[in-house]
């Protein structure tokens, strides 16, 4: 019970991250307070079995690898990938609206969400800026408002009468505009006489006059928003080159029901999985010195918009980092003299030692990648449907998933899901080690199945992949719901299966 506590408590802390970058700087500081460094991908790469290491790209993406104490070129990656974004708002390029006496912010749905459900939401602000230092480099800064700064406020039903007829169906065009401020209050609190809300410029005419206060603010957003933004930050809003912003529900996480079994939260779909995964590749490490595996998690970014991007699961950034990885555990067989960290030439640098040992990694180890991805496994982790109790009818009647019921193994014959035979029962085997039960989930055959990173990962590395999950409702919300007791059955289920995998798999050819 105080595992599952003390699981349950850093979760709810981490789904208050408000998008993918804060989510991966989470995710990294965890995984730096649990002994793991970083690696740079334009730096060269030194590491050795028992080494764990992470890798950020675009800082809304990660990989991190636990090195098995046995690892020897050519074994198995153990892998569990996850996504970190979630159907949010993001600020348009533009994004300063003036109507009617308010302040308003152009925004863009991004992904799939429910976007009714964003009315009447107390809207936070998350994201990065980009600054340039003293030398003129460029600098990315985090930002994160705590508090809510707008809201989307629906229309009376009194001005609405079309809403008993047609239901609610907001243009997101139209409709979804959250109100950052009056023009009143902001002219009152301005510093000074600068600072004044004017109309936007009509296209074409000379914005030499218009009220900035920032060379960003040049009529693409409000003053107020750029000050605020400058003050978070601690510069000058003359240093904000370019923003990058998010608006997310500023309430947190919550335990409720009658007996406390529910966790309300936004964005578990996909958070849920990431922490999870991560936790279980953590509390797997005191086993990792007798492993012959390379450990993996992955947490991709734009899994809800296509995965293509570069840092998105349907790009080559996993088969270049798994290379490395692999390349540069050959280092040390080819010469004990860069394992040991003396360069192999006095007169070549250390980092200059390491790319020629690499060169002769990668022509000595030829096929030991290959050999590697055809041993390797991975778990595509993402939440699932419950069945909805008043919508029963939308499930397959006999796949209706239960809070919980444990474990959701996916299936879908034209393979949204990835899972099959072979590792649908490696599942199952785990999960039974795991004490931890398993359901299935596969979608009525006259309703519109969605998919996952599985196939994209399964197809380009062509690694043996399952679809898992665990059973939420109110998935793509603004707020979503899952058990609590998924939780802890979830760290146990990816703890396990980093610690017992290497007993199952590979199997037995025929």
């Amino acid at each position: 019970m105080i595992r599952s506590v003390y699981y349950l408590l850093i979760f709810t802390s981490l789904s208050r991250k408000s998008h993918s970058l804060s989510a991966v700087q989470t995710a990294c500081e965890i995984l730096v307070a649990h002994g793991f460094r970083e690696l740079k991908e334009h730096e060269p790469w030194r590491i050795h079995p028992s080494d764990c290491v992470f890798v950020r790209k675009n800082g809304t993406t990660v990989i991190a690898a636990a090195i098995g104490g046995r690892f020897k070129p050519g074994n198995p990656f153990h892998i569990i990938g996850a996504h970190t974004d979630s159907p949010c708002l993001r600020l348009k390029p533009l994004s300063e609206r003036v109507k009617e006496g308010y302040i308003q912010l152009g925004v863009e749905t991004y992904g799939g969400g429910l976007w009714y459900t964003w009315f009447d939401r107390e809207l936070k602000l998350a994201g990065r800026a980009v600054t340039a230092n003293s030398s003129g480099r460029l600098e990315e800064r985090l930002i994160h408002v705590d508090r809510p700064i707008a809201c989307v406020p629906s229309l009376a039903i009194h001005l609405n009468q079309e809403l008993k007829v047609q239901g609610f169906q907001p243009n997101t065009e139209q409709h979804v505009v959250p109100i950052l401020c009056t023009c009143v209050m902001d002219q009152i609190r301005s510093s000074n006489g600068a600072e004044c809300v004017q109309p936007p410029v009509p296209a074409g005419e000379s914005t030499e006059n218009c009220c900035t206060g920032s060379t960003l603010g040049k009529r693409r957003h409000p003053t107020g928003l750029i000050r605020l933004v400058a003050q978070e930050l601690g510069v000058q809003e003359q240093d904000l080159l370019e923003l990058e912003l998010y608006f997310a529900d500023s309430q947190p996480a919550r335990v409720g029901g009658l007996h406390n079994e529910f966790v309300h939260a936004p964005r578990l779909d996909n958070l849920f999985n990431s922490y999870t995964s991560l936790c279980g590749l953590v509390d797997s490490l005191p086993s990792l010195s007798d492993d012959s595996a390379l450990r993996l998690v992955c947490l991709y970014d734009h899994e809800e918009i296509g995965s293509t991007s570069t840092q998105g699961a349907n790009s080559a950034h996993t088969v270049n980092i798994l290379r490395r990885l692999a390349e540069a555990l050959s280092l040390k067989r080819v010469g004990e003299t860069v394992g040991s960290g003396a360069p192999c030439d006095p007169s070549e640098s250390e980092s200059e030692a390491i790319r020629t040992a690499a060169l002769v990694a990668s022509s000595s180890s030829v096929g030991h990648f290959e050999e590697s991805l055809s041993k390797s496994f991975l778990l595509s982790a993402d939440q699932a449907h419950a069945v909805h109790p008043s919508y029963h009818e939308r499930h397959e009647q006999n796949h209706k998933a239960q809070l919980h019921g444990g474990l959701i193994l996916k299936y879908n014959s034209s393979q949204r899901y990835a899972t099959n035979a072979l590792t649908a029962a490696a599942v199952r085997q785990l999960a039974q080690q795991a004490s931890v039960p398993v359901q299935e989930f596969t979608p009525r055959q006259d309703m519109h199945c969605g998919s996952t990173i599985g196939p994209l990962l399964s197809s380009q590395l062509g690694v043996p992949t399952a679809d898992v999950g665990f059973p939420q409702l109110a998935m793509h919300s603004c707020r979503e719901l899952c058990c609590t007791s998924s939780v802890d059955q979830a760290v146990r289920f990816y703890t396990t299966f980093y610690e017992q995998l290497p007993k199952l798999w590979p199997p037995e050819q025929p």
